[in-house]
């Protein structure tokens, strides 16, 4: 509290403004890695693109889920490397395909054969993701199922196209299907700082060990939290001027 109050009254005109707990930060970061030490975090930009808060994440090891060239820019300008970026929109433009292609980020996620067509002229060492229609969630705080995705018969028919355009395709989301499991799976974000993470990192490590059981190769999970490192970090300190 003496902090907020020695920042408010050295304010020459008084501002709202956030206060980051880097130690807030640090602690989810150790909550994902005890609750899900083989899942891959890759922070979701677009929840919240606070420098300071994308540089602490970055230190403590985690990728990022990018959805323009502008998040891109954003997080290579902290010094991560390309490959920590998944680029996930799944209808990109053509000008930010070239800019991935030019600065190296080679992952990215597809649901439309014209995404292919557009990857394989621009990006042609892009490796794919293909998103899942998640289906019955209406109850979803977020529901993305109208807006992304595919339903389970195109699953084969896109995954075929991508391997005849010379495209690397795998699974993102949670689904199963007569193929081969493969290398990659996402299953995406939609995590909580609650009391039920440890509980939702049990399930999900479970279905890890029996994939891997099944697999004819490495697995390779990753997900893409936004609000499970960004909701409980901030605090708005903010001053009233009047009482009424």
């Amino acid at each position: 509290m003496d902090l907020i109050h020695s920042i408010s009254e050295n304010q020459e005109t008084p501002q709202p403004f956030y206060l980051l707990d880097l130690g807030t930060v640090e602690r989810l970061m150790h909550s994902w890695k005890h609750s899900l030490p083989t899942t891959k975090p890759f922070y979701t930009v677009k929840c919240s693109s606070n420098p300071a808060l994308l540089a602490a994440v970055a230190s403590l090891g985690a990728n990022f889920n990018c959805a323009s060239q502008a998040e891109i820019e954003t997080i290579l300008g902290l010094g991560v490397s390309p490959d920590r970026i998944l680029y996930t929109n799944p209808c990109k433009a053509v000008s930010h395909i070239k800019y991935a292609a030019s600065v190296g980020v080679n992952l990215t996620t597809f649901d439309s054969k014209g995404e292919i067509e557009k990857i394989k002229q621009w990006h042609p060492k892009c490796a794919l993701l293909l998103r899942i229609k998640i289906a019955n969630d209406h109850t979803s705080w977020r529901p993305l199922g109208t807006k992304f995705g595919v339903l389970p018969d195109e699953i084969l028919p896109l995954l075929s196209e991508a391997h005849l355009s010379g495209l690397k395709g795998c699974v993102c989301g949670s689904f199963q299907f007569g193929m081969p499991p493969k290398q990659v799976l996402n299953i995406g974000g939609g995590f909580k700082d609650n009391s039920l993470f440890s509980e939702i990192g049990k399930t999900v490590n479970e279905a890890i060990k029996d994939m891997e059981a099944a697999a004819t190769a490495p697995l390779s999970v990753m997900a893409e939290p936004g609000r499970f490192f960004a909701e409980t970090v901030f605090t708005l300190v903010t001053n009233v001027f009047g009482n009424e």
